[in-house]
């Protein structure tokens, strides 16, 4: 009966390492996105003297968070937690498994309205939004987008039930983004929600490296 208690070791071996496993395959798809992400910036740099790509970039603002689900939108960075997580539309299960998820409906990524954010907080799923509750009032939240790198400032840190559709409001014409994630971590029954207004946006080419 060796043979069975072999494969009862073996099995319980198998369990403990599955969500491990599950967790190192869903962040590493979340850093094919980002390489995904980089590894477009030279195609991008030639692009610019086509000028049909410059009329794509001016109107990036309206345009470039009408993108078709599932596609990069924009790199999001939050230096104090360490935090670069790509930004794809749409904030469906598969989505949320390896990225931020921009929610259909609210205002486009860097427009005047409310631009909501949302990730997961979990053991499961890669890092993500595990580390959203340091980021306190006055902290920086960078999203980068293809043509420009927006600077926000957070000026509100809340708890909310899950049915609060409250804070995807549109502000007095400001430029705020809204990010969203499950709390607590552990059998989360409220959202954790960080609001952050936008300061400052720099186009890319006006920056040096």
């Amino acid at each position: 009966m060796k043979w069975l208690a072999y494969l009862l070791i073996l099995a319980g071996v198998i369990t403990m390492c599955y969500p491990k496993a599950i967790s190192t395959y869903h962040a590493w798809q979340e850093q094919e996105l980002l390489v995904k992400w980089e590894g477009g910036k030279a195609q991008q740099s030639m692009l610019q003297l086509n000028k049909t790509f410059e009329v794509l970039s001016q109107n990036e603002g309206s345009k470039n968070n009408r993108d078709r689900s599932g596609n990069i939108l924009a790199i999001l960075q939050i230096k104090k937690i360490n935090l670069r997580l790509p930004i794809v539309e749409g904030a469906s299960l598969e989505h949320l498994k390896i990225a931020g998820g921009h929610l259909k409906g609210t205002a486009p990524i860097g427009s005047v309205g409310n631009a909501a954010i949302a990730a997961h907080r979990s053991y499961t799923y890669g890092k993500q939004f595990n580390r959203l509750p340091e980021v306190g009032i006055g902290d920086e939240v960078l999203i980068e987008t293809k043509s420009q790198i927006i600077t926000y400032v957070v000026f509100n840190k809340t708890i909310i039930n899950p049915d609060d559709l409250s804070i995807l409001k549109s502000r007095d014409n400001k430029s705020i983004i809204t990010l969203i994630t499950c709390e607590p971590m552990k059998n989360p029954t409220k959202r954790l929600i960080i609001q952050a207004e936008k300061k400052k946006a720099q186009n890319k080419e006006s920056l040096s490296f």
